[in-house]
């Protein structure tokens, strides 16, 4: 079953889902106290805060952790390859919420940028592309590096590329 948002016609797996997403239509955000990061819902914003407090939920086999269990839970499909598959191309999703997401792309909608020529079949994607043009960085704490977007940032640091250079740079005469 698939629940339907009404204003854009995003769908989401989950009723739950569907109801943190209309909070993005109302306008109303909630500021994380600790950080710039603001969300849509107070159930989102309790959840990033997980990560400020240290909470984690860690995978068993891969040790990558989760502020949120439903994200591990997800996360946990990849080791059982599970997959599902878009009916309309060869790809397939480890997550039906991806899936979802990704069916969008072959409706045609597209939402597009006011700051360029991009266009996006995911409002989403939208909203974390338009960060570029307001300027938000994301600061790496190791290098002089900064990045637009928070996972940028993240996969800059899970690569250890700025530890490999601090070791180069330390080692050299």
């Amino acid at each position: 079953m698939t629940y339907s948002c009404e204003k854009c016609s995003q769908s989401f797996t989950e009723k739950m889902l569907l109801e943190q997403h209309l909070f993005t239509h109302g306008g109303i955000r909630y500021p994380c106290d600790s950080c710039s990061e603001c969300f849509s819902d107070k159930r989102l914003l309790k959840t990033h805060q997980r990560t400020h407090e240290g909470i984690q939920f860690s995978c068993s086999i891969c040790s990558k952790s989760f502020s949120d269990q439903r994200n591990l839970r997800r996360h946990r499909n990849v080791h059982a390859g599970v997959r599902f598959p878009c009916t309309k191309c060869s790809k397939s999703f480890s997550d039906m919420t991806t899936l979802k997401r990704h069916i969008l792309s072959h409706e045609g909608i597209r939402y597009p940028c006011d700051g360029c020529t991009k266009t996006f079949s995911d409002k989403g994607n939208l909203r974390k592309h338009k960060q570029k043009h307001e300027g938000i960085t994301h600061p790496c704490p190791k290098c002089e590096k900064s990045f637009s977007m928070k996972q940028h940032l993240k996969k800059h640091l899970e690569t250890n590329v700025c530890f490999i250079k601090f070791v180069m740079d330390d080692t050299s005469p």
